[in-house]
């Protein structure tokens, strides 16, 4: 593997329609918000496939035309020993988008996780029509099942919680 590059982009006027998005936490620095807060789930699978990265570095803007106080554009490069991981989020696109594509010696492989198709150089190898609320039934019953059962065994830890979210903040926020 050589490259991985991961894009989620959406437009925060239309997540909760009838409010006025200005006044959701997301908007709102002091309340905790930000797209790197919000879309965390790409750092979040990014370690749970790969790991801790060597080093990372971030880019966390308010710069859009939204005119919000919080994040609204957060650009990371995690490096890894033998490739490294970009990733882009961000709250003012209007097509959302959600994708991971890694590159390979010989191939390509383009996940796109809103149509829920996967291409290998562009021949589909992967399709499927899951309803999105049935995964988010899925992971709460993992968790109620991990509490009741507390078997030790836990997908991610307090401590894989804590290395995405030093990761997320870049570093600064984050004091142990």
């Amino acid at each position: 593997m050589n490259e991985v590059n991961i894009y989620a982009g959406s437009y925060l006027p239309d997540w909760r329609p009838g409010i006025d998005y200005r006044q959701v936490y997301s908007a709102n620095e002091k309340m905790g918000g930000g797209v790197h807060l919000d879309l965390i789930h790409e750092l979040d699978y990014v370690t749970w496939l790969w790991g801790t990265p060597n080093s990372s570095a971030a880019t966390l803007r308010s710069t859009s035309s939204l005119n919000i106080d919080a994040v609204d554009y957060a650009n990371y490069l995690l490096q890894y020993e033998q490739f490294t991981v970009n990733i882009v989020l961000n709250y003012y696109r209007r097509d959302t988008k959600r994708t991971c594509e890694i590159l390979f010696e010989d191939n390509t492989v383009s996940i796109d996780l809103i149509k829920q198709k996967v291409w290998c150089n562009e021949e589909l190898i992967f399709s499927s029509d899951i309803d999105p609320l049935y995964t988010y039934k899925e992971q709460m019953k993992y968790f109620i099942s991990a509490i009741k059962e507390d078997n030790g065994y836990i997908m991610n830890d307090i401590q894989s919680a804590f290395n995405v979210l030093k990761i997320c903040l870049n570093d600064e926020q984050v004091k142990r």
